[in-house]
Order: structure tokens, then sequence, then C-alpha cells
């Protein structure tokens, strides 16, 4: 198909989901001292593994071809729809994967922090544009920098770094990405 060949689907896609899975397999519960505002915070170094599938798959909902989508037959907002719940499906099944293979509950945690990471990519696509992929990345700054308390317990607004039971982390992360994948089904594709 033309669309997949223009999102470069196969190819970038792919390629992020493979560094996602071989850096959480890497990384397994590897913690560093990273400097914050509120003390000194140790942060799981896998906090930062979706950041890569979230750039591989920006790059993919930005490679288009404006004038052929705005005539196209087909519904290319819900085929970018698709894609997006399809690679988060990918990162939820890797990352579990990962988890059960390696035996670290932080594995299995990042799945759900890349969906609610894919859900603030996605908002801030839709006011930023390209830029938007940073918006992840602010936040997980904003989380090793004032998202811990001085005793190293996260806060419960922080999200990732939350313990793979909380339903406060995974209600928020569904809540976040539901919110952005109806933005994306919303933003009207106008050539650039």
């Amino acid at each position: 198909m033309l669309w997949l060949k223009a999102r470069r689907a196969r190819t970038t896609l792919l390629a992020g989901w493979g560094a996602f899975v071989v850096l959480l397999a890497l990384l397994h519960d590897t913690r560093a001292i990273l400097p914050s505002l509120t003390g000194t915070a140790q942060v799981a170094l896998s906090l930062f593994a979706p950041v890569v599938l979230i750039a591989a798959l920006m790059l993919c909902l930005e490679s288009r071809l404006p004038a052929a989508e705005l005539s196209a037959v087909r519904r290319v907002a819900m085929l970018d729809t698709v894609l997006i719940v399809a690679a988060m499906a990918a990162a939820l099944l890797g990352s579990a994967a990962v988890s059960v293979l390696t035996g670290a509950p932080q594995a299995a945690t990042a799945g759900r922090n890349t969906l609610f990471l894919t859900g603030l990519m996605l908002c801030g696509k839709a006011v930023l544009g390209q830029p938007g992929v940073m918006v992840p990345v602010a936040w997980l700054l904003a989380v090793v920098g004032g998202g811990y308390r001085s005793s190293g317990d996260p806060y419960p607004w922080t999200i990732v770094p939350e313990p793979l039971g909380a339903w406060h982390a995974a209600a928020g992360a569904v809540l976040v990405f539901a919110l952005g994948v109806a933005v994306e089904l919303r933003t009207v594709r106008r050539p650039a």
C-alpha cells in the first residue's frame, strides 16, 4: 500500500520497536542517581526507553504526502490511528515479554509508560506539530527534576515511575492515550 510506504512503518517503526525492546532487555532494573530539585532521585533508566519508540512513531506519522492524502478516498486518519494502536499493542507485548524473560518488573511498566507518553506526544503534535515529540521528553525531565519526595517516593502525578500495580498510573496512562488518539483523529490534515 502506498500509505504504508509513505509512513515508512515497516522500517522506521519496526526499528524503533526493536530498539525499545533491546533497551528494556539491557537496562533491566538499572537505576541512576540524577539531580533533582526536591533532592536526589534514583531513577530507573528504563523510564527513558519509550522515547525511542515514540520518536519512531512520530516520524512515521509525519512522513506523509499531504496533497495525495487530502484527495485520498481512504480514511488516512483512521489508518494512522490503527498504526498508533498497533504500535502500542506491540510495545505492551514487547515490554511484557522482556519482563517475563528477565524477571524485571520495571520492564513491564515501560509498556504502560509508552501508552502515557504517546498520548502526551499526540496531544503535543496537535498543538506544536513535529516539535510535539519533545512533550514526553519534557515530562520525563519534569519527573526527574521535581517528581520525587525527599524520601525518593514519586508523587502520584508523575505516572511513569509508579510501580506496575499502581491503579492510578494505569488509569492515567489509558486516559491520556485515549485523549491523544481522539485528538489525532480530530486533527485536520492540511498541506504544509
